[in-house]
């Protein structure tokens, strides 16, 4: 117990000596791991809203003005692939919209007397021909254009992995950054109390024991960084993700068991960043005796 309560004065007593590359070190830890933190959330909401999508049957046809809808539907009810076949006209559009333009009629006007197409909404009994069938829809005399979910899921699986490959190299450099900076700070702090290291070993203290407290310093200065990283991953869970998850339950499944594993994951990052910016810091100035 004396040992530890030693060890963290010798520690507070090393930080304030160098102050100044130690609250660099702490703010480059947390910004660091605070980003890797937000790409593995960002990554899992991008996965949810994909999964949503491909989950999606439904296809969405708009119906050229100058045809009759009620033909075009009687058309695809007799194809195979349809389950069932919605009609929503012009009015039922316009309805729907209505709640958009609360007290802004003059928008809704405009809606009103553009030329609105009637859509049919086509569930199909198999998701796995959604790509066959909607472009085989596109061909079909009456039909302007077709929207189906799987479109918005290639866009965002596109997006991810550009997030992936990017986020990896952005993650890459930072947490080299924050290394680089312990090591730094580790570094001035040997130089500043060289004459203290040298009283020390002088009065019989061993190299492993000098050692061990600076490993411990630089083990201090990458958890206390990762902590508040950590911290801010909560807040974000908590005030952010969780209440997007309860609005969107069906979409979302920011799971606190994963957010807990996130969060350790960042803890340990931050301290093994401290302990072996530190070591390699201590490597050269502090030869085994």
């Amino acid at each position: 117990m004396n040992i530890l309560i030693y060890s963290l004065r010798d520690v507070r007593e090393g930080i304030k000596r160098n102050a100044a590359a130690a609250i660099a070190t702490i703010l480059l830890v947390f910004i660091s791991l605070s980003i890797s933190g937000s790409f593995l959330l960002m990554k899992t909401g991008l996965d949810n809203v994909t999964n949503f999508l491909s989950s999606q049957v439904k296809i969405k046809i708009f119906v050229d003005p100058s045809v009759n809808t009620q033909e075009v539907a009687q058309i695809l009810r007799t194809k195979g692939f349809t389950q069932n076949i919605t009609i929503e006209t012009k009015e039922e559009t316009l309805n729907n919209l209505r709640q958009f333009f609360q007290g802004k009629s003059y928008l809704f006007d405009s809606f009103k007397d553009s030329h609105l197409p009637d859509t049919i909404l086509l569930d199909l009994k198999d998701k796995s021909e959604i790509d066959t069938v909607a472009k085989g829809l596109k061909s079909i005399k009456g039909i302007t254009d077709v929207i189906y979910a799987q479109t918005y899921a290639h866009t965002i699986l596109s997006w991810s992995s550009k997030i992936n490959r990017y986020g990896l190299i952005v993650l890459a450099l930072m947490i080299a950054c924050s290394f680089l900076t312990v090591h730094v700070a580790v570094h001035l702090g040997l130089y500043q109390r060289q004459k203290e290291i040298q009283v020390k070993l002088l009065l019989g203290a061993k190299v492993s024991h000098v050692r061990n407290q600076i490993l411990f310093e630089g083990f201090l200065l990458g958890l206390i960084g990762s902590l508040f990283a950590s911290s801010t991953l909560f807040l974000l869970y908590e005030y952010v993700l969780y209440q997007l998850q309860m609005k969107f339950y069906y979409i979302f499944t920011f799971s606190i068991q994963n957010m807990n594993l996130i969060m350790l994951s960042l803890i340990a990052c931050g301290g093994a960043i401290g302990l072996l910016g530190s070591y390699f810091a201590t490597r050269k100035m502090l030869k085994n005796g």
